[in-house]
């Protein structure tokens, strides 16, 4: 096992062609008449699932899901320029063109004006690493969760998991710099053997292939998908994910924020629940893109903008606070900033503050970061063999937190995302007093999920519910029986291993109160158990605890003999 303290900062990558002169502009362009696309007919540009998320939560389909007008397109591409990303939210195109097809860009009547944002890269960099056979076995710990049971522990998301939350049927996008052996990489197996693993997206250099580039988006992705038992296990192992490049990592320049548009956007047209992205911007190589402090409002930066226009088509945005708390910056950075968004803070294991996690205020008193998980000495993947190793930085707190969102939305499927969001920030350690280190603190995913059942889980309609009490020495439902001359009710009770240890089936005449009581659970060892009730024709899973502690004294990392 390999422990490498490494602050990653996307936001400091040292440029390989500073001295090539601005190429890539951002061209924006007046409005979208003559569209050959129509808000009656999403399904041209959106898919099943994004169109379905939007009916669900209520969201309308608006002008800005339109895509930019083609003929506009094909107008600029006969100047000679090269149209690389767009984006139909800010009705642009970043192209690449000399300045003289500029000036002719410009010059077209539909066009508001062209800013110059990157440079192009002259060759693709390509850096895969040598894929090694791995070993056919490895060292197990005696813990299922291996040595990444802390930052699940942590956040009480092994109660979810327990309950059979753990991401199923969600859809998460990871937006970064590269997934350097992803496609190969033993942790990922039941992702790829199940078809839950999407076509990657290169928003750098318009293919789809993300694979390559950097090692830091497998990593970040590990904290949430990895799924080898007894040696590491993610916060959400059973969601699908997609993997969009949009970091440029051997520059550092304005149009990586374009290259995020293009991404959330994509993930967006996927429907996608929630996206993660471990990276941000504060500077850049040309000092006139730089922003300020006072710029961090989620209102400035097109990155932060866009984030919360994803958050308006309901996606969970989650990214990484930053890790500029040692440095005279010190601040959040873009697309952190978002009003709606999730920065994650960092944490060590006993739930301090990672000194180079950043703080917040917003620069209008906006609450920044959010909350917090571990993100020093993270237990991450290794990207050769059956093998972990640790990093450290807020992009991978922030995946930790993005993976189990996706465990509690599965959950509640007809909550929103800004339900979710709000749920994991009120119950959190920090939930009545949050600060500007940690905001509303480390979340306790158990208790977010009561807070949304509010005691009462809803069944077929809103005359109907069950509420069952703390097992204690008892356990009992209480419901109101629906408008039926008569009732079936069955209630059955399992453990963590799907042994039957209670089943009642009884019938109650219509519109009554009935309070049903399981007889005695004082000899019910501590653990999760899982009861299904059937009312008439409508069950509901609803999942109970009695007495786990938490997994925060589980052995973890160094504790551990190299595996």
């Amino acid at each position: 096992m390999r422990y490498i303290l490494l602050i990653l900062c996307l936001l400091c990558a040292a440029p390989t062609f500073a001295q090539r002169k601005l190429d890539k502009y951002r061209v924006e362009f007046t409005d979208k008449n003559d569209s050959p696309y129509s808000v009656l007919k999403p399904q041209e540009y959106l898919s099943p699932r994004a169109i379905d998320r939007r009916k669900r939560y209520g969201i309308a389909i608006e002008e800005n899901d339109l895509p930019v007008n083609p003929q506009y397109l094909n107008q600029v591409r006969a100047t000679g320029a090269t149209v690389l990303n767009i984006s139909k939210w800010f009705n642009s195109a970043v192209v690449w063109a000399e300045p003289d097809t500029i000036a002719k860009i410009e010059a077209l009547p539909f066009v508001r004006r062209a800013t110059p944002v990157g440079k192009h890269a002259p060759s693709r960099n390509k850096n895969k690493v040598p894929v090694r056979k791995p070993s056919k076995e490895y060292n197990r710990t005696p813990e299922p969760y291996g040595y990444g049971g802390a930052q699940i522990g942590m956040l009480n998301g092994h109660l979810l998991h327990y309950m059979g939350y753990a991401g199923d049927g969600m859809l998460v996008a990871v937006l970064d710099g590269g997934f350097t052996n992803t496609n190969v990489m033993p942790f990922f197996d039941s992702l790829r053997a199940d078809g839950r693993l999407l076509e990657s997206r290169d928003m750098v250099f318009g293919d789809n292939y993300a694979y390559e580039a950097s090692s830091h988006g497998s990593q970040v992705l590990s904290t949430m998908a990895a799924n080898l038992p007894g040696l590491m296990i993610g916060t959400a192992p059973d969601a699908t994910y997609v993997c969009i490049r949009t970091e440029e990592v051997g520059s550092e320049l304005v149009v990586e924020e374009d290259n995020w548009v293009a991404g959330i956007e994509y993930a967006d047209s996927l429907g996608a629940d929630v996206s993660n992205t471990s990276l941000g911007y504060t500077t850049f190589d040309q000092k006139d893109m730089n922003y300020t402090y006072e710029d961090m409002n989620g209102d400035v930066a097109l990155a932060s903008r866009a984030a919360d226009i994803a958050a308006s088509k309901g996606i969970l945005v989650v990214n990484s606070a930053g890790n500029s708390g040692n440095d005279a910056w010190k601040y959040i950075g873009v697309p952190a900033d978002g009003d709606s968004v999730m920065a994650v803070a960092g944490v060590d294991r006993f739930g301090s503050k990672a000194s180079f996690s950043s703080i917040g205020p917003g620069a209008e008193g906006e609450m920044k970061p959010n909350v917090a998980a571990i993100g020093l000495q993270t237990v991450v993947a290794s990207l050769y063999d059956y093998d972990i190793g640790g990093s450290s930085g807020t992009s991978f707190a922030s995946p930790i937190m993005a993976g189990m969102a996706a465990a509690l939305w599965q959950a509640f499927p007809e909550k929103n995302n800004m339900e979710i969001f709000d749920a994991i920030e009120q119950t959190a350690s920090q939930g009545t007093e949050p600060d500007d280190e940690l905001g509303f603190g480390i979340p306790d995913f158990f208790g977010a999920y009561l807070a949304l059942s509010e005691g009462i889980v809803p069944l077929a309609d809103a005359a109907t519910f069950i509420q069952p009490k703390s097992i204690s020495d008892q356990l009992s439902f209480l419901f109101l029986t629906q408008e039926n001359e008569l009732n079936h009710l069955e209630i059955n009770v399992y453990d963590i291993f799907g042994k039957n240890i209670f089943s009642t089936k009884k019938k109650y005449p219509a519109n009554t109160i009935v309070e049903e009581t399981v007889p005695d659970v004082s000899d019910w060892q501590a653990g999760i158990y899982r009861a299904e009730i059937r009312l008439n024709d409508v069950v509901y899973r609803i999942g109970l605890v009695k007495e786990v502690p938490p997994l925060n004294g589980l052995k973890t990392g160094s504790d551990f003999d190299t595996p």
